[in-house]
């Protein structure tokens, strides 16, 4: 019997980038990618978070949250071609790799309200490749 792959998640954050309003889900890819691929290229990625599928739930605390835009890469590890252990560097080339190479199966926006603080996360999923 064949398991599936693991799914993989990278944050990035991504503060320093404007998020357009009234964007549809559809072309946000495409409206980022070039940010993504620039952010990559100036050495200027900074990981928020790698590892398992995180659970997105803040629940309104504002010292879990980051005020801010972040860009979250769910990937099948076999699609990634790295594991848990990757060091950064190899982490940011197999990421880009999938950025430029391939195009998510779907693409969502979350977003978590503090008291003081607004998380707007733009999720990026890689699952029928």
């Amino acid at each position: 019997m064949k398991s599936d792959p693991a799914i993989l998640s990278l944050t990035l954050e991504a503060s320093n980038i404007g998020f357009p309003v009234g964007i549809s889900d559809e072309k946000l890819f495409n409206h980022f990618k070039p940010k993504i691929i620039e952010l990559y290229q100036q050495d200027l990625i900074v990981i928020n978070h790698f590892g398992l599928v995180p659970d997105n739930s803040a629940d309104g605390m504002d010292d879990l949250l980051i005020d801010g835009l972040l860009f979250r890469f769910d990937v099948p590890q076999d699609v990634l071609g790295i594991n848990l252990d990757a060091e950064p560097n190899d982490v940011k080339k197999a990421l880009f790799a999938v950025v430029e190479n391939k195009k998510p199966s779907s693409s969502s926006i979350l977003e978590e309200i503090g008291a003081t603080k607004k998380e707007t996360t733009v999720v990026f999923e890689f699952f029928d490749l």
